[in-house]
């Protein structure tokens, strides 16, 4: 996920973001920035997490506390698998959704034009 940012600050958080492979809060990236004293505020990692987010190389979601989490995210549609254990997602491409949408519209007239799917569970290294 490297982009062309203008800031160091922004850089370091794009950074946190693309060597996790789970959602973090802005909290936790916070906490990693002070502990390697990068002097970035918490809410320059807000905006840039929003930031990332509006360019479509971040996605978020709410956690079961409803905070918001974010993630590196290719801005290929797809869904994510989300493991309850150790919180480590994989990406997951749905054909089958899209054949659902498909037969939605054939079979009932009604155009689909977004949708949202997670799948919860374990990961193979937690079983």
């Amino acid at each position: 996920m490297r982009h062309e940012y203008a800031t160091k600050p922004r850089e370091q958080i794009a950074a946190i973001l693309a060597t996790e492979r789970r959602y973090l809060s802005a909290a936790e990236i916070f906490e990693r920035l002070e502990k390697a004293e990068a002097g970035v505020s918490l809410s320059t990692v807000y905006r840039t997490l929003e930031r990332l987010r509006e360019k479509g190389v971040a996605t978020s979601r709410l956690d079961e506390r409803g905070e918001a989490t974010y993630l590196a995210c290719e801005p290929s549609h797809h869904h994510h698998a989300i493991c309850r254990v150790c919180g480590g997602v994989e990406d997951v491409p749905c054909e089958a959704i899209e054949r659902f949408a498909r037969s939605l519209h054939d079979e009932r007239g009604f155009m689909l034009d977004g949708h949202t799917i997670e799948f919860f569970g374990r990961c193979k290294s937690c079983g």
